[in-house]
Formats: C-alpha cells, structure tokens, sequence
C-alpha cells in the first residue's frame, strides 16, 4: 500500500495561501491513485494519493452527518475506503484546468465526489498566520454525469501534525477525547501513512471568520499531541474555501 506521488509534487505546496487544489473520493485508496495516475499524465497539474490507516470519528461528524455526507461517499471501518487522490491547480489562471479534469473522473468514475478549495488562511509550522488577499467565489461548473450540489460547507479547516514512525504516537481515542475536551472543533482525524511518518490531519467545516480560534485550536493541538507522546511537536492549520462540490448524478 504504496503513495502514489507524481514527480512535480513538492512539499506542503497543497497549503500554499491562495491556491487551489481538488480531492476527488472514489471509495477506496486503489481508485485515487488510479485516479491520481490519470490525471498526472494528462495535465501539468502535480497529482498525489497517500492511504488512510487510521480514522477516528470527533463531535462534529456526530452532530453534522448530512454535512459530512456532502463531501465523503462512505465513513467506514475500513480507513482505507475513505482514502483519496488530491490535484494541485495552482492560481487562479489554472481553474481553467477544473472542467477537463471533472469531466475525466466522472468518466473513469461516475461514484467520485469531488471538491474544489482555495486556501484562504494558514498558519505555518513556525506559527506565522497569512491570509489570502484575493477569496474567490464559487465556481459553477455543468460536469455530464455529475451535479453540482449547494453545499451546506463555506469553509473547511485542519490541523495537523507529523510524527516519525519511531517516534512515540498518541492514542487516537485520548486523542480525541482531550481535543474535543479542549473545545477543539474536529469531525475525524485521518492518519496517513507518508513512508517513513504518519501523518495526523483534524477536519472541520466552518461558516468563516475563524482566524483567532484557529490560532488558539492550533496551540491546543500542539500542547495535547506533547502531553499524549511526551515530545514537542509542530502543528500547521489551513483554512480552505469550499468553491464547489460535484457528486453522481442521480
């Protein structure tokens, strides 16, 4: 169960403020680096699909399901069911990419949701926030095959952190227990397994204007994941406009 990684990927580009990127969820982690494959040989658009291994359900997910349901297929057992490929556009200049790439997942995959998000607000692994000077507005787009649904969803936020497979990892359960317990906003918290780290990403949908909880979540976050392994750990958050979501057509 081997990342797929195209070659023009670089690190932390999918948080880069102001760009945008696509999740496409087609039910499995084979599907999205098939998914990824496909479209990173078709498009100068960087492509990637790392598996879920871990997943754990938080308070939102809970109080929201139809909310959630918008953006996921399935929540299941199975972490690797909810695995999926992501594609960096880039600018604005490279929402042109958008309808093309829609119309070859739904073609290849009439089942995929997909998402389109810019990043609007990010908090770097040194703790410096940068805000986006220019939001866009949602995009409109007619995909054969697919409907584009009026998502409950303004805006979605993570948290996340990454620790070396050596090193000590929290308790998922304490995990979630301590966040929630801190007032930390999270529906899931998904592990990925990045090689030789696993990678720890919180979730969460959000009306906007967030900018100050999210600084004071972040430290929650940092202080909890150190409390739980006994080491420091840095911890990035992005906020991400939601510009649209495509599902099957009915």
């Amino acid at each position: 169960m081997n990342r797929y990684q195209g070659d023009t990927i670089e690190d932390g580009m999918f948080s880069r403020i102001g760009t945008c990127h696509m999740h496409v969820d087609a039910g499995g982690f084979a599907a999205a680096v098939d998914i990824a494959k496909i479209l990173d040989a078709k498009h100068p658009a960087p492509c990637k699909a790392v598996p879920v291994v871990d997943l754990v359900s938080g308070p939102q997910r809970k109080q929201s399901p139809d909310a959630y349901a918008e953006h996921h297929p399935a929540h299941d057992k199975d972490p690797q069911a909810d695995s999926f490929a992501s594609i960096y556009l880039g600018d604005v200049a490279r929402l042109s990419l958008a309808p093309t790439i829609l119309n070859e997942v739904y073609a290849a995959y009439p089942n995929a949701i997909v998402e389109l998000e810019q990043v609007s607000f990010a908090i770097t692994w040194d703790g410096q926030p940068k805000t986006v000077e220019n939001e866009y507005d949602s995009v409109k787009l007619v995909v054969p095959g697919a409907r584009q649904i009026v998502t409950q969803v303004s805006y979605e936020y993570h948290h996340g952190f990454n620790l070396d497979r050596s090193a000590p990892q929290p308790d998922l359960d304490q995990l979630v227990e301590h966040l929630a317990g801190r007032d930390v906003e999270f529906g899931s918290i998904y592990v990925f397994d990045r090689g030789d780290q696993l990678a720890y990403r919180t979730n969460c949908f959000t009306a906007g204007g967030v900018a100050d909880k999210l600084i004071k979540e972040r430290q929650i976050c940092a202080e909890t994941v150190a409390e739980l392994t006994g080491n420091e750990t840095r911890v990035k958050t992005v906020l991400e406009k939601v510009l649209g979501i495509w599902q099957p057509a009915r």
